[in-house]
């Protein structure tokens, strides 16, 4: 029984022969003979062959399979040219061979006239390595190449974009260029590739840019290993260079550090230096006190401009080797003429810590040849070395002057010491102590006490100017003539005028003293003074005070400086000691004394620290004495101390007599 058919069933799609993505065949309109609306319609259908369509179709897809079949073939070919380009420039690691392969590749196969490739160098710095149809003058040329996001750059006709103005890609533009393609790996640019336009004139296609950027993508990884692989040639070259210079220098080296005397260090270095670079003459200064001194010239006669002050001074601010016969030459023009006419042709200065120490001046070499680079760099290094030397000789020097003057240093303190009195003397109802901290070994402070009869005793502090040694030596002056003149006959005041005399006819016009001297008599309990321009001293007296009575009162009747001007008076005063009254005498290193802050121990703190130590049960002057060096000592800790300090306590207790 036949099956009918459901006139709503999708209809099945008519078998047109065509593949996916390509084109319907074009449907012709069909004629039709006119007719009058009487005449009989006619069936033509079957005037027309029935395969005609069919053959039609079958040629047309015929020949579509075989344009497509051409078409892989070409893309098979293309990419197994890629494929064998690729094997050629990953087998070798030689930059200039992957450069030319690379370029000459693509202009054969398109028939382009010219190309280069630019490397980067740098931050924006591309540096032209190949040229191909170009003169070889431009291998080498810089350029400045800032591209964001590199990409193809057209750099004629309407496609070119606004990179195209930049003055590199005017550059290249000057030159043929025409496209430029970048050679990119792990996102970095690592060069660009430039074509001139093709021989036959025609514009680049699609699929030839595509070509280029395909080509490009797979030599980047050979040109970035060719670059790394010429970085290490050129550093294994250099190591090599440098370990010869290496050898050489350690060899001269060890003889330069056999000697200690620095006229034999120079000589070794002129002698190495003219083996080493085959001068004839060399000329070596050392820089001596801020002037420049000339040590050893071997070869050469000492021509007048190498004592030329003006031109020694011009050595010591020298900071690069200078060639004569150079036109970037520092050199004054009669300086030029001199230095040539001895037979110098370049100068190499010696520098340490930025500050120059010296210099080396050679002559013209027995091969008739410049000085290259690599040799001024030498001389330089070996000069240095040299110099490391000498300054080792020199600070030898200097350790052995300095440990023969500490030692006599040594020898003055202990002099000085003996000076001042070790103990102080014992009197019934008076109790003294003193201390003396210089900040150098000798220093310039001085106190004494010492008796002048049975009952009357000196006491004395002084702070001569300055610090060291020449304020020890006035100091030991001062000790000698107040232990001359010193007398019961004489009036303490006519006493300090005679050594005011005798100080400023025996010193310079900086040198003075200040000079505290008094006289205890222990029988009557006075104190007669005179204070000679130093810090008065403290007289506190018995607690408790008196209604009305100051706590303390300050010692400073008396005159000028001692040395200051010859023929000064000087006015003493006599004081009468209570029972429990406490004398301190001191120097300005007490009351200057710094802290971290710079700021100053001051007089009101010495005041505060007697008070607070007589508050105390069972005060006596040693103790004063501690305290006052413990505070000062715990003011400026952390900071050097930068005066002598002295002290001398006087204290009355006749409790104890």
């Amino acid at each position: 029984m036949p099956v009918r058919k459901n006139p709503n069933a999708p209809r099945t799609p008519l078998a047109t022969g065509l593949t996916r993505g390509e084109s319907p065949m074009q449907v012709r309109q069909r004629t039709y003979p006119p007719r009058s609306s009487n005449q009989p319609r006619t069936t033509m259908r079957s005037n027309r062959p029935s395969s005609n369509y069919h053959q039609r179709n079958t040629q047309r897809n015929h020949n579509h399979n075989r344009q497509l079949s051409r078409e892989l073939d070409e893309r098979l070919v293309e990419l197994q040219a890629l494929f064998d380009v690729s094997k050629t420039l990953n087998s070798s690691l030689q930059l200039k061979q992957i450069l030319d392969t690379l370029l000459l590749t693509p202009m054969g196969k398109m028939m382009i006239g010219k190309g280069l490739i630019m490397l980067a160098r740098g931050e924006k710095l591309f540096v032209i390595e190949t040229v191909k149809g170009l003169q070889q003058s431009n291998i080498g040329r810089e350029l400045e190449v800032d591209l964001h996001h590199p990409m193809t750059i057209l750099l004629q006709g309407e496609e070119s974009n606004e990179i195209a103005q930049e003055p590199w890609a005017i550059y290249l533009k000057k030159m043929g260029m025409q496209i430029i393609i970048p050679i990119i790996c792990n996102n970095s640019c690592k060069g660009l590739m430039a074509f001139s336009s093709k021989i036959s004139g025609q514009q680049y296609a699609t699929n030839e840019v595509e070509y280029l950027n395909s080509l490009a993508n797979l030599a980047a990884t050979a040109v970035e290993n060719g670059m790394i692989f010429q970085e290490l040639k050129e550093v294994n070259r250099k190591l090599d260079k440098k370990i010869q210079e290496l050898n050489t220098l350690f060899d001269i080296g060890k003889e330069l550090n056999s000697t200690l005397e620095s006229d034999k260090i120079a000589s070794v270095l002129a002698y190495a230096l003219m083996g080493e670079l085959m001068a004839q003459r060399c000329w070596v200064f050392t820089e001596q006190e801020g002037k420049m001194q000339l040590s050893v010239a071997k070869g050469g006669e000492d021509a007048p401009i190498l004592n030329d002050a003006e031109f020694l001074m011009w050595l010591t601010g020298l900071r690069a080797p200078q060639r004569l016969h150079s036109e970037t030459s520092l050199l004054k023009a009669e300086w030029l003429e001199s230095l040539k006419a001895a037979g110098i042709l370049l100068i190499v200065p010696l520098v340490s810590q930025e500050v120059v120490r010296g210099a080396i001046l050679l002559g013209e070499k027995i091969t008739k040849g410049e000085y290259a680079d690599e040799e001024i760099e030498f001389a330089a290094t070996l000069g240095n070395t040299a110099l490391i030397s000498l300054e080792n000789a020199r600070l030898f020097q200097v350790t052995l002057e300095k440990q023969k003057l500490e030692e006599e240093l040594a020898i003055a303190r202990e002099i000085q010491q003996k000076l001042l009195p070790k103990d102080a003397p014992k009197l019934n109802g008076y109790e003294m102590a003193a201390i003396n901290i210089p900040t150098k070994q000798v220093g310039g402070d001085y106190f004494d006490y010492f008796p002048i009869d049975a009952n009357r005793y000196v006491l004395t502090v002084a702070d001569v100017s300055g610090k060291g040694v020449p304020a020890a030596l006035l100091m030991s002056n001062l000790q000698a003539t107040l232990h001359a003149m010193m007398t019961a006959d004489v009036p303490l005041d006519k006493i300090v005028a005679r050594i005011n005399d005798f100080v400023h006819a025996n010193t310079t016009y900086d040198k003075f003293i200040t000079f505290f001297v008094g006289v205890l008599d222990v029988s009557a309990h006075k104190f007669t003074y005179v204070n000679g321009g130093h810090n008065p001293p403290y007289l506190f007296h018995k607690l408790p005070l008196a209604e009305g009575e100051p706590e303390f009162r300050l010692l400073d009747k008396g005159g000028l400086l001692l040395g200051m001007f010859p023929g000064v008076p000087y006015e003493s005063e006599t004081v009468t000691l209570q029972n429990g009254d406490l004398l301190l005498m001191y120097t300005d290193g007490v009351s200057e004394a710094m802290n971290t802050k710079e700021e100053e121990f001051t007089e009101q703190r010495i005041e505060q620290t007697i008070r607070n130590r007589r508050a105390l049960p069972g005060v006596s002057a040693p103790a004063l004495i501690d305290a006052i060096t413990s505070e000062v000592k715990q003011f400026t800790a952390g900071q050097p101390q930068s005066d002598d300090i002295t002290l001398l306590a006087l204290l009355y207790n006749s409790e104890s007599a």
